[in-house]
């Protein structure tokens, strides 16, 4: 028998893997669940205390409990693995046991300076005390903690309690955003009675179901499914499910794919490098099981289990799956998403989209398609206002130039952009019903004198700024708003102090967006006879990525395109190789005074048209 109870350790172990790695609430009562769900525990009561002066938790758990040697051989020692001394890798009653590094023990300290740990185990109970400040000053790698009661013969049940004392917490406890946390971290709660109490009151019970409460749930996947990639080894060992909201998915923490390992979370939720698609990525979470990753031979599970070690040869496959099971669910998501909408349209507002598209040529259904799924995709967009869009796109679809303009429209713009743009058309065009001939005239005043700025050399500041300011759909018709913007100048020059930029170039002409605010413009006006070269490129791309780091994540814009305008373009062949690199990313621009003039010239024929029929003086279209 052990004379004494000895927990053996390097101090700075406590420290960094104990008080540093622990520090959060649910995390430390993460590691006292896993360790009851080992020990075969059934029923778990959590009790917290808070007073004005005090905070103290007590965990309590009916596992079999503890005898003085297995406290001594087992509990008290750092990094002993679990699974290799059981051999089995299973507790007692068949369950596979979650405990594997040794070092959740240390958690507790993370939160609080001393503990009292109980345990009973065949009527026969042993207690004692460990406090954090003794065990940092203990000296010869070991320490001794404070024992109560040593092998004394009780009638208890089995069972072991761990009370925490000295909590080191500020706020109070919210029993249900500590709940919420805890349910988030395992998938085993439909298996073990969890319930918290605070100061005695009514206890609040901590299930499986308890994260997904708060989410409207529309569609679901279920795992395993050989359809995403029977080539994968383990497809047929993943099981769990993937769901996509009705609405996106608020709380941050379940914004994406959580994976787990015997029931315990081993990857917070995550997209594994699946290319960004921001409105799918909005709307879906899930948990799946990936328990086969215990077999793989080395321990690729983080610590705090919030990561895999992702640089393994059997972690890569498994990152490659998911990316596939991503992509190919978000190609579902939109579909189904399109025809619940569609269904609903139909049903309420007695418009059948899909017999009507059955009539059109192939060229206009494909067409109908690109301008009308946004609409039924778009969240934002109701049923009944999405009925109305559609209804008018139907109406006038007969329309040729209704038509070429639907279609310009969805070339240059993002699925996002399209119903916004669609709703001004319509105002549009009832303006035009009205008052075609004076929208023609006027518009086509704007180009010619747009075309007289060109051919002079107006200078960029003041009068094509506020020119291309004033009218802005001569630039693109996807930037919808415009404001100046002078108080980056200061910010950009200390950015970019060791740049070979002229003082007279450092400034953006504009920053703008479009119509949902996603997408921040940035707008770099030079003169008419302007070379853009090299320099002016890789000045805007610089721009673009600063305010992107800086800005993005406070503002709420996810992209930042540039556009640089000059009267040429550089023909050197750096130039080129890089300005196509940053066309095909979609990040930098570079458009001449004769392209977009061209440009609003194709994009206004209708205009122009009626201005050549009733002026003399025709301007020349493209």
């Amino acid at each position: 028998m052990a004379e004494k109870l000895e927990l053996k350790f390097d101090p700075n172990t406590i420290e960094h893997l104990g008080v540093s790695l622990y520090s959060q609430l649910p995390s430390v009562l993460s590691e006292l669940i896993s360790n009851s769900w080992d020990a075969d525990a059934e029923n778990i009561t959590i009790e917290f205390e808070d007073s004005e002066t005090d905070k103290t938790i007590k965990f309590i758990d009916d596992g079999h409990g503890m005898t003085l040697s297995e406290l001594n051989d087992n509990y008290l020692v750092i990094g002993r693995n679990r699974r290799k001394a059981q051999s089995t890798g299973l507790s007692p009653k068949g369950r596979k046991v979650i405990g594997k590094k040794g070092l959740g023990k240390l958690a507790v300290f993370g939160i609080c300076n001393t503990i009292e740990v109980i345990s009973v185990k065949d009527g026969t109970k042993n207690h004692f005390l460990m406090n954090i400040e003794d065990i940092k000053q203990a000296k010869g790698y070991s320490y001794s903690p404070e024992e109560k009661i040593r092998e004394q013969p009780t009638s208890e049940k089995n069972g072991t309690t761990v009370h925490l004392k000295g909590i080191r917490r500020k706020t109070g406890f919210d029993l249900y955003k500590i709940a919420l946390s805890i349910s988030k971290k395992f998938t085993i709660l439909d298996k073990i009675e969890l319930n918290l109490s605070l100061n005695g009151g009514a206890p609040t019970k901590v299930t499986n179901e308890l994260k997904y409460e708060s989410l409207n749930r529309q569609f679901s996947w279920d795992f395993p499914d050989v359809k995403y990639d029977e080539k994968y080894q383990y497809w047929d060992k993943i099981k769990g499910e993937i769901i996509t909201l009705d609405t996106p998915v608020k709380d941050t923490e379940m914004r994406g794919v959580y994976l787990v390992s015997r029931g315990k979370i081993v990857n917070i939720a995550s997209f594994y490098g699946a290319r960004d698609n921001d409105q799918f990525h909005n709307y879906v979470t899930g948990y799946l099981e990936v328990d086969f990753i215990d077999d793989f031979g080395v321990d690729v599970i983080s610590t705090d289990r919030h990561s895999l070690n992702w640089e393994n040869d059997q972690t890569k496959e498994l990152q490659l799956y998911l990316q596939a099971v991503i992509k190919k669910i978000g190609m579902e998501w939109k579909n189904k998403r399109r025809d619940a909408k569609r269904e609903t349209i139909q049903k309420e507002h007695d418009r059948d989209i899909v017999a009507w598209q059955a009539t059109l040529p192939t060229y206009e259904r494909e067409l109908s398609h690109r301008i009308i799924d946004p609409i039924l995709l778009d969240s934002a967009i109701d049923t009944q206002k999405a009925s109305t869009i559609i209804d008018g796109i139907i109406d006038k679809f007969d329309n040729q130039a209704y038509k070429e303009y639907a279609s310009q429209i969805a070339d240059i713009s993002s699925e996002g952009d399209i119903p916004k743009l669609l709703q001004l058309m319509d105002e549009w065009k009832a303006i035009e019903a009205k008052q075609f001939k004076d929208l023609a005239y006027s518009r086509i005043e704007v180009i010619k004198q747009f075309e007289e700025h060109i051919n002079t050399n107006t200078r960029e500041v003041p009068t094509l700024h506020n020119f291309l300011k004033k009218f802005s759909w001569l630039l693109d018709p996807r930037i919808l708003e415009f404001r100046d913007e002078v108080t980056y100048s200061k910010l950009l020059k200390e950015a970019f102090s060791d740049e070979s930029f002229g003082d007279s170039d450092r400034r953006i002409d504009f920053l703008c967006s479009n119509a949902l605010g996603e997408i921040l413009y940035v707008i770099e006006i030079k003169r008419s006879k302007y070379k853009v070269d090299l320099n002016a490129l890789e000045q805007g791309w610089s721009y673009g990525a600063f305010l992107k780091d800086k800005y993005a994540s406070s503002t709420g814009f996810s992209k930042v395109v540039v556009f640089v305008v000059g009267g040429e373009k550089s023909d050197e062949y750096r130039f080129k190789a890089k300005e196509k690199t940053y066309m095909d990313s979609g990040e930098v621009f570079v458009k001449t005074y004769r392209e977009l003039l061209e440009q609003s010239k194709e994009y206004h024929k209708e205009f122009i048209g009626a201005y050549d029929s009733h002026n003399p003086q025709k301007i020349t279209s493209p």
